[in-house]
């Protein structure tokens, strides 16, 4: 799951809740409203966290 820091600790609560271990990669907040060079910084970093999670 990709979300911003903002809604990290909401999605830790619900994951809980639910019991189970999310697997997260967090982004910086906001993600709408963004310029080119905004939005393609939190798409690398989501595609860096992605190549970590996955080892390719």
């Amino acid at each position: 799951m990709i979300a911003t820091e903002t809604f990290r600790p909401l999605v830790l609560a619900q994951a809980k809740a639910r019991k189970v271990e999310p697997r997260l990669i967090v982004v910086k907040h906001p993600i709408g409203g963004l310029n080119a060079q905004e939005l393609a910084e939190r798409i690398e970093t989501a595609t860096k966290g992605l190549t970590e999670a996955t080892g390719t």
